[in-house]
C-alpha cells in the first residue's frame, strides 16, 4: 500500500463534501491518484476519515441529514469508479459473505471491506444494509463461507448481533467464523468478545490482516447472567413502557416548549433510549450509553429539548421501568438507568 495521504488532499476533499460538490470530490481522487496513491489508501485516508467526519458532523447539528445522505452518495459513486483497483491478482480457496446487520443502513463501511477482499482473492458474497437475520441465515447456508462479516455502525444495532449469534448456533452454523466492524467496536475494543463474536477490525485492511490468520476455534455458548435475562424482558416490555412514560412526560410542562410536536419529539426520544439500553444490555456494557447520552445533549437543544428536560424524562423513564418489570429484572435494568440519570446530572451540574 502507498505511503498516507496528504493531509491537505483529505481537507480539499472535505470541503468539498460539504460544498456538496461531487465534480470537486472528483478532482481531489484525480490528484490523488495521479500522485501514486493507491487505491486502497484513497478508501482508508480519505473515504474512511470523511464518512466519520461527516457523521460527527450531523451528529452535532451542523450539517443536514441531505448533506450526509449527498455525500455518501458521491462516495459510494467514486468506489464504483475505483472498484477495477481491487481485481485480484491470485484467487483464493476462500468466500466470505458481507453485509450490514438488520435495520443498519450505513453500508459505506462493509462495502470497502468487502473491495479489501475482493483484492485479495476471496470470493465475496455482498449482501449491502439493513440484513434481515432470516435473510442471512439462508444465505450463509447457501453459500458455506469461511468467514461472515456484518457491520454495525450505530450502537442500538448492536442488539441484533445477539440475536444473530444465537440464530447461528441454532442452524448449526456457529462453526463459521464471524466477524463485526463499525464505530460501536472501535470506540470499544474487546466489545465483540463481550457478545462472544470471535473476530473484530477497525477499518477494511485491518480486517483482511485478521481473516488471513488462521481461524480461532468456535464461538463459545453464550453465557447467561443477569443482562442476558434482562434483555428479552426489557424488549418484551418495550411498547409499554414507551408508551407509559411518553404519557406522563406530556403530563410535564416540559412538554409546552414543543407545542404540537411534543408527542412526536418524546416519544422517539423514549424509543432512542430503549434502543440505547438494549444495546447496553446486550453487550452488559453499561460504559456504551455515556457516549450516547453526552451525544443526546449536543443533538437535542437543537430539536427544543433542553438538558434539563432530559433529566426529567430519564428520571421519569427509570421509574416506568420499575413498575412494568418484575422486580428481579428491573433491578438488573435500573442499574443501567440510574447511570444515565447520574450522568445527565452531572453534565448540568446537578451531582
Amino acid at each position: 500500500m502507498s505511503p498516507p495521504i496528504p493531509s491537505h488532499l483529505q481537507h480539499l476533499y472535505l470541503e468539498a463534501m460539504l460544498q456538496g460538490s461531487g465534480r470537486a470530490a472528483d478532482r481531489v481522487i484525480e490528484q490523488a491518484l495521479a500522485q501514486g496513491v493507491s487505491a486502497p489508501r484513497i478508501y482508508l485516508d480519505i473515504f474512511q476519515t470523511t464518512a466519520y467526519e461527516i457523521g460527527r458532523l450531523w451528529q452535532t447539528n451542523h450539517i443536514s441529514v441531505a448533506q450526509e445522505h449527498l455525500a455518501t452518495a458521491i462516495i459510494e459513486r467514486q468506489m464504483d469508479e475505483l472498484h477495477p483497483y481491487f481485481r485480484p491478482k491470485t484467487r483464493r480457496n476462500r468466500r466470505v459473505v458481507l453485509g450490514c446487520a438488520p435495520d443498519e443502513w450505513h453500508r459505506v463501511g462493509v462495502r470497502m471491506v468487502a473491495d479489501f477482499f475482493e483484492a485479495e482473492g476471496w470470493e465475496v458474497i455482498y449482501l449491502g444494509a439493513a440484513v434481515p437475520i432470516p435473510a442471512l441465515i439462508d444465505a450463509i447456508k447457501t453459500a458455506q463461507p469461511d468467514l461472515v462479516g456484518i457491520s454495525a455502525a450505530m450502537v442500538f444495532n448492536v442488539p441484533h448481533l445477539t440475536n444473530l449469534v444465537r440464530s447461528l448456533a441454532a442452524a448449526d452454523l456457529d462453526g463459521i467464523p464471524l466477524m463485526v466492524g463499525g464505530l460501536p467496536f472501535t470506540r470499544q475494543p474487546g466489545l465483540h468478545q463481550a457478545l462472544n463474536i470471535q473476530l473484530s477490525a477497525p477499518n477494511a485492511a485491518a480486517a483482511v490482516a485478521v481473516a488471513s490468520g488462521a481461524f480461532p476455534p468456535p464461538a463459545r455458548p453464550l453465557r447467561l447472567s443477569r443482562s442476558n435475562e434482562a434483555l428479552p424482558a426489557l424488549q418484551a416490555y418495550r411498547r409499554q413502557i414507551i408508551d407509559r412514560a411518553t404519557e406522563l412526560a406530556l403530563q410535564h410542562q416540559t412538554a409546552l416548549a414543543l407545542g404540537n410536536r411534543a408527542l412526536e419529539v418524546i416519544r422517539a426520544g423514549y424509543e432512542f433510549v430503549t434502543r440505547m439500553l438494549e444495546a447496553a444490555l446486550a453487550a452488559e456494557r453499561p460504559e456504551l450509553l455515556d457516549e450516547q447520552i453526552v451525544w443526546g445533549n449536543e443533538r437535542q437543544p437543537h430539536d427544543g429539548v433542553l438538558p434539563e428536560h432530559m433529566l426529567r424524562r430519564l428520571e421519569i423513564y427509570d421509574a416506568v421501568i420499575r413498575q412494568c418489570l418484575p422486580t428481579d429484572i428491573a433491578a438488573v435494568v435500573g442499574e443501567y438507568t440510574s447511570r444515565m440519570i447520574a450522568l445527565q446530572r452531572s453534565l448540568i451540574g446537578q451531582e
